[in-house]
């Protein structure tokens, strides 16, 4: 016989919803069903947990690679256990069974859908997506050869805690659980503390808060930076073939490329039940930051307040790269001392666009210098134009108005000197 511990996570959607807290304290003892449900059209995989008849959760989704293993291996179609310990905030509940066998080869996921799907665009993930991988790698190596707990093991470790969630694979997910396994049966008592922690991040994904966080990053900060390093000048901008590419991300499994464009927060959750491979994924992701550079998405919602700044971050990003060119006498040779010393003191980038981190009535201030300068007479439009922004008129005529002080106002005016 062989015993399995997993985590039952959710109770706050179901039966003891109203007094989870309670439920899950004095959890321990308790007999549950594990049971499958195939026809759950969130996640066809999801195993149901119940007591009796009360709906209690659903196993942790990193678990459910050892419960259908022991399913397979013990020819049983559900598994019983017992609650062997208890988490009541965020509630989380450890269960034991008991089984004949486990088939650890055991695939309980089926690929086939995404064998007929290609995307053959630039890939855009960053270099620390990668470098996650990597370190979960090195981490899992060390506990499985018994390497000396010293600093770097748990330096380590404490990265991947903090960084983790931002993979949203089917490699991390299962990575997470083999990780808690290798630390709760160290004896050093640092790493079952650390076992403790990644237990209690199962089912975070599933909070609103942390599928925002993770949404941002990847749909708002990773296409920004990749902006700020002029993706869009470079011999791969896929322009020719923009409609092609879209195309092949529509034809994405489950429709996960529609979801997001429903909302992004939203769409994690999805790809976190469907068990996508982190191989699809990365290619799905790399053709959404693509579609966001080059102004071809439209989001309909982000999250579920509905929050609008945040698509219009997006939306503005697909402006600066579908922007034209600036207008010739932004290109002279006096302009582009200015564009130099601008440049050089944090407002634009080599390539004369507004770095993030400049504010509107900055931007209104560096155009009313050039146009006084360069004596341009439709002083505001070229700007425009280059910056994919507008109304800077109305910007200028709100400041002598309100009389404002403009942020760092003598460091522009120095630029034209």
């Amino acid at each position: 016989m062989e015993k399995i511990r997993f985590d039952v996570v959710g109770l706050y959607h179901w039966d003891v919803r109203n007094n989870f807290k309670e439920y899950a304290a004095e959890a321990v003892g308790k007999k549950l069903t594990l049971q499958p449900q195939p026809e759950n059209v969130k996640d066809p995989y999801a195993v149901k947990a119940r007591e009796g008849r009360l709906h209690i959760g659903y196993v942790a989704v990193p678990d459910l690679d050892v419960v259908y293993q022991a399913m397979a291996g013990s020819g049983l179609q559900r598994l019983r256990g017992v609650v062997v310990s208890s988490n009541p905030e965020p509630p989380v509940l450890t269960v034991e069974c008991e089984v004949e066998c486990i088939d650890w080869d055991c695939e309980p996921f089926d690929d086939s859908p995404y064998e007929g799907w290609h995307y053959d665009g630039l890939p855009l993930i960053p270099r620390k997506m990668e470098e996650l991988s990597d370190l979960t790698l090195d981490l899992i190596d060390a506990l499985e050869t018994r390497a000396p707990v010293d600093d770097e093991l748990l330096e380590m470790a404490e990265v991947l805690l903090k960084e983790n969630l931002y993979d949203v694979s089917r490699e991390m997910t299962r990575a997470r659980y083999r990780l808690e396994r290798l630390l709760s049966a160290h004896p050093d008592p640092k790493l079952q503390q650390l076992a403790e922690r990644f237990r209690q991040q199962k089912g975070m994904l599933m909070r609103h808060m942390y599928r925002d966080h993770v949404a941002r990053y990847l749909f708002v900060d990773i296409p920004r930076e990749l902006l700020n390093k002029g993706l869009e000048t470079s011999h791969y901008t896929y322009d020719n073939r923009l409609h092609e590419l879209e195309s092949q991300l529509m034809s994405f499994p489950y429709q996960l490329y529609d979801k997001f464009l429903a909302d992004p927060v939203d769409f994690l959750r999805e790809v976190y039940y469907k068990h996508v491979p982190r191989r699809y994924l990365n290619q799905l992701l790399s053709g959404i930051i693509l579609m966001i550079l080059k102004g071809k998405v439209e989001i309909e919602r982000w999250g579920r307040e509905g929050e609008r700044d945040t698509i219009k971050q997006i939306q503005s990003m697909g402006k600066r790269t579908g922007c034209q060119k600036p207008n010739n006498i932004l290109l002279s040779d006096v302009a582009e001392e200015y564009w130099k010393r601008l440049e050089e003191k944090g407002f634009v980038d080599s390539k004369h666009r507004l770095i993030p981190e400049t504010t509107r009535q900055q931007a209104m201030y560096i155009a009313d210098n050039f146009a006084n300068r360069l004596k341009i007479k439709a002083r505001w439009k070229p700007f425009e134009t280059l910056w994919g922004i507008k109304n800077l008129a109305q910007e200028k005529w709100s400041h002598l108005e309100t009389d404002n002080p403009v942020p760092r106002a003598d460091e522009i005016e120095k630029c034209f000197w």
